[in-house]
């Protein structure tokens, strides 16, 4: 959701003065190339930088304290912690070339979830979920559905297999199984890899001879 200026400093109950002070100390922003326009995200922002400034911060304060760490912000539960830590949806998109309403929908399909939400609602995910959505791209790529991805994304492990810690409440047979499938995981990917290579070959050669023939026809 987006707000106006207007809108902006009616919900944070500040002064235009007030706002242009935290912009000019980049504690806010408006969104790029939007105007005066303001992410709903930017409310919280906002609300943290008003409490700040009760308890005697000064700006100077505030903005090296973001600078450094981070403002601290409330989850659902209540808790701080630091923003710092983590992407909202719209930096997860920006770092993942992956647009934001694709990335609700796998959300939808169980193929990602943000790590926790803000007080107010907003999505907050791990940086390495860049890579996990990377990942589920590539899949696509192989022609696997949604629903096989799924699949896949439990084949794979926590964290796509950078721990182990799992495997040790797993019985043989599941273990086995899980083996069995990896094992035919990584053929098709075996295959996948040597067909794309003679493919690659073929086009090339091809290329190549058809830079050849646009070279002679411009010395001509």
């Amino acid at each position: 959701m987006e707000l106006t200026q207007e809108e902006f400093l009616h919900r944070l109950r500040i002064t235009p003065r007030e706002l242009e002070e935290w912009v000019d100390h980049e504690l806010i922003a408006p969104l790029p190339g939007a105007g005066d326009v303001f992410s709903e995200s930017a409310i919280e922002e906002g609300e943290l930088i008003r409490k700040f400034s009760s308890l005697g911060y000064s700006l100077q304060e505030i903005q090296k304290i973001k600078r450094s760490v981070g403002l601290p912000v409330k989850d659902e539960k209540g808790r701080y912690f630091s923003r710092s830590d983590f992407l909202t949806i719209g930096e997860l998109a920006d770092r993942s070339g992956i647009n934001v309403r694709t990335i609700k929908f796998w959300e939808e399909k169980g193929l990602v979830a943000p790590h926790r939400r803000t007080e107010g609602g907003f999505r907050l995910y791990k940086p390495g979920d860049v890579v996990l959505l990377s990942f589920i791209k590539d899949l696509q790529a192989f022609n696997y559905t949604l629903a096989e991805i799924g699949t896949i994304l439990g084949l794979a492990g926590p964290d796509l297999g950078m721990t182990d810690a799992d495997l040790g409440g797993m019985t043989l047979p599941d273990l086995e199984k899980a083996g069995a499938a990896l094992d035919y995981l990584v053929e098709r990917m075996r295959e996948g890899r040597d067909a794309s290579a003679r493919v690659e070959t073929i086009f090339t050669r091809r290329l190549r001879a058809v830079s050849r023939a646009i070279r002679t026809r411009k010395r001509q």
